[in-house]
């Protein structure tokens, strides 16, 4: 994250998604809600004096990007649902880095769990 921390950032929060993701079978089969977060990493001066919507990031086209991953795409570990989330941001968008949190917030285990989130943090290279 320390080469992150001199950017901006634009956090998009809240994405609700259905996706087909999980070890156990019937999970993948039935699906469930998933809420993912993120925060893309880049260079927003440009956009902020010129007020111009090129030199920025769409966010509207990012929630479809992560709607479309996580809901066409299937996956056994939240793991690599984030990971393939993160990689394709950062192939189609350009930002120096994204953090992606993807929280089951349903889980199939006896045990009372609010929620499970996993994070991963992917840069773009060069």
């Amino acid at each position: 994250m320390e080469r992150l921390k001199d950017l901006d950032r634009i956090s998009i929060q809240g994405i609700d998604v259905l996706g087909h993701h999980g070890v156990d079978e019937a999970e993948r089969q039935v699906g469930q809600r998933l809420n993912i977060d993120l925060d893309l990493y880049l260079d927003l001066s440009e956009a902020a004096t010129g007020d111009d919507i090129h030199k920025t990031v769409n966010y509207e086209a990012v929630c479809n990007l992560v709607d479309k991953v996580a809901g066409e795409e299937e996956f056994l570990l939240l793991e690599s649902l984030a990971s393939e989330i993160g990689d394709k941001i950062i192939e189609k968008f350009g930002p120096a880095g994204v953090v992606v949190r993807v929280s089951k917030l349903s889980l199939p285990i006896a045990i009372r769990v609010g929620s499970v989130v996993v994070e991963i943090t992917r840069f773009r290279e060069g």
